[in-house]
């Protein structure tokens, strides 16, 4: 093998693991956020991609456009926001994680009521 053939398959090798290191997560993490929001139903609690949670009040399906959805925050706070906005559906009980550093989200109802169990 000559220095060429070695440069050439160490690039395709750096291709590759880019690959399975970086994007291949991310699709995968893209396609089950995704899913989640074609499960959403009315009176799910959601976490928001700015960090808020809401339960679901409304969902709209346009024939043509994002779906929107109708988020109620509580207080009579109620927004409308595309379902891109959803980062996760959260169960009754669940403790919300942050993405960045895996803490937990402070004001999750879910720690809430542990808070005030304990």
């Amino acid at each position: 093998m000559n220095a060429a053939e070695i440069g050439a398959i160490a690039v395709v090798a750096i291709v590759i693991a880019f690959y399975l290191i970086v994007l291949r997560p991310q699709q995968q993490e893209q396609k089950r956020q995704q899913t989640d929001i074609k499960k959403l139903v009315v009176g799910d609690e959601v976490l928001t991609t700015s960090g808020f949670l809401g339960t679901v009040r409304e969902i709209y399906v346009p024939e043509e456009g994002p779906v929107q959805i109708v988020l109620d925050f509580g207080n009579g706070v109620v927004v409308n926001a595309l379902a891109q906005a959803i980062a996760q559906r959260v169960a009754q009980g669940q403790t919300v994680y942050s993405q960045a550093d895996g803490s937990p989200v402070e004001g999750s109802r879910a720690a809430t009521t542990e808070e005030k169990a304990g």
